[in-house]
């Protein structure tokens, strides 16, 4: 069982760290890149806001004066998210979440291996923008294809990684005959400035992440801590895309008390919050509950 993603507003933080750069997700760009460093602002609070206009949730086009509240308990780190702000940290990290290999363990961006960060990419695209995947034939092999540019811009909107083409270049070149005696691999390969992979597809993605709060670190960086779910397989055969997307506005309370939504684990997310409010992954960890 896999997901479904969304991205929508960008969250003003309690802190603003240095600029950073990506691609839109309504409109694919080739140029944009990221950057690893940031600047941390002196001032913090607790109040977090919506400020995007990237959006795909109907609940998402509310003021950008939308705001987020302090937990009522006594733990005062808790950051409790509302309206936009909710909508937004669920749409990033159920994409990320959809797009990255749990498998691998534990997502760091400082020592991501460059197949990890690719594997993303290609991922993310294949959901996403299908049309951003080239079907190419080298030899005999039909492989997938995206430039270096496109999983560049992948990679630098979700995460604090950023992608080296030199590091590109020492993978392996895409395969062009298929030997019996040699294992065919999924990939990802490269040449030609290009990031090549076997075709996949088929697919469901029906899981959802729902932050439950936020909290602030020492360092200027924001711990969203979230829970996984499953949408009702045959309810989601169901909907339309739009009311997928309206899933995606779900308060932690509402998540919990849905019968439509089974929960499948839990995790957390480091981010780096942009001038422009936008999240970016640091390290990201999920432990998904035992298989029934």
């Amino acid at each position: 069982m896999k997901n479904t993603k969304i991205i929508a507003l960008a969250l003003s933080s309690c802190l603003i760290l240095g600029s950073f750069a990506g691609c839109n997700k309504n409109e694919p760009s080739n140029s944009s890149e990221s950057s690893s460093e940031a600047v941390t602002s002196s001032e913090t609070t607790t109040t977090t806001s919506a400020t995007s206009e990237d959006t795909k949730a109907t609940g998402s086009e509310e003021s950008k004066d939308t705001g987020s509240s302090e937990a009522a308990d006594d733990d005062s780190e808790k950051i409790i998210l509302e309206g936009g702000s909710q909508t937004y940290a669920n749409n990033f990290i159920t994409d990320f979440f959809k797009g990255v290999d749990i498998r691998e363990g534990k997502f760091d961006a400082k020592n991501a291996k460059v197949e990890y960060v690719l594997s993303f990419a290609i991922m993310h695209l294949e959901i996403e923008f299908p049309e951003e995947i080239k079907a190419e034939k080298k030899g005999e092999c039909l492989l997938g294809t995206i430039s270096f540019d496109k999983a560049r811009d992948v990679i630098g909107k979700y995460t604090m990684y950023v992608l080296n083409e030199d590091d590109c270049k020492k993978l392996p070149a895409p395969p062009d005959s298929y030997d019996e005696n040699k294992p065919f691999s999924w990939g990802p390969y490269y040449e030609d400035g290009k990031v090549w992979f076997q075709l996949g597809g088929g697919e469901i993605y029906n899981d959802l992440c729902v932050v439950d709060y936020a909290k602030t670190e020492e360092d200027g960086s924001m711990t969203l801590v979230f829970t996984v779910y499953a949408i009702d397989l045959d309810l989601y055969n169901s909907l339309n895309i739009t009311q997928v997307y309206e899933y995606y506005n779900t308060t932690p309370d509402k998540a919990k008390s849905d019968k439509n939504l089974t929960k499948r684990g839990t995790g957390t997310a480091n981010v780096s919050v942009g001038q422009s409010g936008d999240y970016f992954i640091n390290t990201f960890d999920v432990e998904l509950l035992p298989v029934e």
